[in-house]
């Protein structure tokens, strides 16, 4: 079992909510001022991890957690943060791939502290969950969403899995509801960044 530290449980929870792997190839012409010439440069290979969001405070705790955990300074453009060094991605996909339907919660934070499971699940809610009427989280990738809603019940959160929930031309998603009864001891518990 890898070790992971509650902060990094974090960084992994917001980017299996929000994140993403880009590993691939591209051929295209670059000019070169200092020449003033354009070069042609074949099967350059873009290798990254992205956290996507619009909401300027989360893109800065995630910048936060990144430069604590790994003393990197990764910067912001508008509303992602990528990650191109290759020793921290190289680490991050240790625990996990990251996409909608590629994420798994990682055994490290099944088999971890109940700190390490809340502040995954901080992380997850962050960027997939909401606080409106009621809380939720929600995820098109139901197998992974379900380990979350048993993680919840791990740490003595009630709550209920719904789904699928069918919308025309997208994805079917799903859902957890945090029961009317248990959300002000989430919401303590969990004490989110970004849904204040």
């Amino acid at each position: 079992m890898l070790d992971i530290t509650p902060e990094k449980a974090e960084i992994i929870g917001l980017l299996c909510a929000e994140g993403s792997f880009h590993d691939y190839t591209s051929t295209f012409m670059e000019y070169y001022k200092d020449r003033k010439k354009s070069y042609l440069k074949k099967n350059k290979r873009s290798i990254y991890i992205q956290f996507a969001n619009f909401d300027e405070k989360l893109l800065l705790h995630f910048k936060d957690l990144i430069n604590k955990v790994y003393g990197y300074d990764v910067p912001i453009n508008k509303d992602r943060v990528r990650i191109c060094r290759r020793s921290l991605i190289d680490d991050l996909l240790k625990y996990t791939d990251y996409g909608h339907l590629k994420w798994e919660i990682p055994n490290s934070v099944k088999k971890g502290s109940k700190d390490i499971k809340i502040k995954f699940i901080r992380g997850f809610f962050d960027g997939d969950g909401t606080i409106s009427t009621t809380v939720r989280m929600f995820s098109t990738n139901e197998l992974s969403l379900r380990g979350i809603s048993d993680l919840l019940k791990e740490i003595g959160i009630k709550n209920n899995f719904n789904g699928p929930c069918i919308r025309e031309s997208r994805k079917p998603y799903f859902y957890i509801y945090i029961l009317r009864s248990e959300q002000s001891k989430f919401l303590n518990m969990i004490d989110p960044r970004s849904k204040k």
